[in-house]
């Protein structure tokens, strides 16, 4: 079992002491379903209201003229949307090209690099949507993020990774892939710019950084609900399916999906989908929030341990958000779906990380001192591949879950 404590998990991302929640929340278009009873009607029900759900229904509405599909709604079991995992992470975008060598490894050559290009292409394509629609989510793609090793087999990997990317370069030279955007560091640079020397090289990608999920998904949402025939409905949790058209709720309300059902709810799909099961692994994450500080050390995000440690310092008030470190539970938190708590052992690591791998923080007499802290639940799967498309045999319900710690 894995050891917690009941210290409260307090998302800093989705804290309703944010202006842009409470807005949001008096839209006329939200439906409070512990306050509702009547049945009702949809073209699509999209479940789930994270980052998925929310641009599923924003391109519904982009692509598609309202005639196709004039009413939609987006079902939120919570409260508050994006209170999932969108709601709870670290805040980067950051494509994988540190780890291409193990995509290779498991899913071969050619997919492999695709996959790669495919998330830096959704970066750019968030960018795109951030300015299209004036959302103020703090997105920031020019600060950059390094991967960091402190092993040589750490570093074997990303200097293979690189040596892979060299050669996609010239094989595809119509890829978007460039290496003006990857610089390897070696421990000498590593030492300069990080203030320690227990790192030995990295990969710095240039054109990578953070955004506030939550706050764009929020953006993503008024933009839908200001558009005719489009509803959310929160605290409508469901529990079952019945003949793939009735979503039946806790409540006891039956919502009749017409055309279509989009299970957009990653980890919480093993709910109540019986398809998912034995297929997803819920699998809970750990971040905290230090208290301000007032240096600034590292301008560009970083990360450790193949990723399993990443970490950002707020430009405006120094604030560093660190996640990751599973590995301290026994179980290293597989198949936990309690967000509502932290897991004591896993905060004791991010208390002492930085004292441990930045010694010359602690020894100019700066503190990391956590101040808020917070779980979320990721969806592992059991091949590492996400289940995206239709439900098998079945033509109105479609998957989008499974992402492995992605989006």
């Amino acid at each position: 079992m894995t050891q917690s404590t009941v210290r409260h998990s307090n998302p800093f991302w989705i804290d309703q002491k944010h202006d842009f929640i409470p807005a949001l929340l008096k839209h006329p278009r939200i439906i409070h379903g512990e306050l509702a009873t009547n049945n009702d009607e949809y073209d699509v029900v999209i479940i789930g209201t994270g980052f998925s759900g929310v641009a599923c229904a924003y391109w519904l509405r982009k692509l598609y003229p309202i005639e196709r599909f004039p009413r939609i709604l987006l079902l939120e079991k919570n409260a508050l949307p994006c209170s999932g995992a969108s709601g709870r992470n670290g805040g980067f975008l950051w494509p994988s090209y540190d780890y291409l060598a193990g995509y290779v490894e498991d899913f071969g050559y050619e997919d492999a690099c695709r996959w790669v290009d495919f998330q830096h292409e959704n970066i750019r394509q968030i960018a795109d949507a951030v300015k299209e629609n004036g959302i103020d989510c703090h997105i920031n793609l020019t600060r950059g993020n390094v991967a960091l090793a402190r092993t040589s087999e750490e570093l074997r990997d990303i200097l293979r990774s690189y040596e892979i990317i060299q050669d996609y370069i010239q094989k595809h030279p119509q890829t978007k892939m460039t290496l003006d955007n990857l610089e390897l560091w070696d421990e000498t640079k590593c030492q300069e710019m990080l203030h320690s020397s227990k790192f030995i090289g990295g990969m710095f990608m240039r054109e990578s950084g953070t955004v506030w999920v939550a706050k764009f998904v929020y953006g993503l949402l008024k933009y839908c609900l200001d558009q005719s025939g489009v509803d959310l409905m929160t605290q409508g949790k469901v529990i079952r399916i019945e003949d793939s058209k009735k979503l039946v709720l806790e409540n006891g309300r039956v919502i009749i999906a017409k055309q279509a059902i989009v299970h957009a709810t990653n980890a919480y799909a093993v709910e109540y989908l019986d398809f998912t099961r034995g297929k997803i692994i819920p699998t809970r994450g750990q971040c905290s929030l230090s208290k301000p500080m007032e240096t600034i050390f590292w301008p560009f995000g970083l990360s450790a341990r193949d990723g399993r440690e990443y970490y950002h310092q707020s430009p405006s008030d120094g604030r560093i958000m660190f996640g990751g470190c599973r590995w301290r539970s026994p179980d290293t938190e597989h198949l936990n779906q309690n967000d509502s708590e932290i897991n004591e052992l896993i905060r004791d690591e991010h208390a002492r990380y930085f004292s441990q791998w930045h010694p010359d923080i602690t020894e100019k007499n700066h503190s990391v001192e956590i101040e808020q802290e917070w779980t979320g639940i990721m969806a592992f799967t059991v091949d590492e591949l996400p289940l995206i498309g239709p439900l098998p045999g079945d033509d109105k319900q479609f998957l989008l879950c499974g992402y492995n710690g992605k989006s």
